[in-house]
């Protein structure tokens, strides 16, 4: 779990740097590869083939999966993101 809140916090510390600071290449890039990256702690092990309808309801099925642990969390998440406001200030 450790590793996972660790990504999370660099995740919303980039996006709080987007909103403030309008990050350009490679910098947007990597926030929507960390993006990514904590959106695979809530995938499928077995995903469907790229480009199919399967895959892409793999994708919404995980976004949900991430969201809704976002709500379950609230408070930790919360927390995270006041850190990352914080670094970003």
């Amino acid at each position: 779990m450790g590793e996972f809140l660790a990504l999370l916090l660099s995740y919303y510390t980039c996006d709080a740097a987007a909103q403030t600071q309008q990050p350009l290449g490679g910098d947007r890039l990597a926030c929507v590869d960390l993006y990514e990256e904590v959106k695979s702690f809530f995938a499928p092990l077995d995903e469907a083939p790229h480009g199919t309808p399967e895959w892409a309801a793999q994708r919404i099925e995980t976004y949900v999966a991430f969201s809704a642990w976002e709500a379950e969390n609230a408070d930790l998440v919360a927390e995270l993101r006041a850190q990352a406001n914080a670094s970003v200030d």
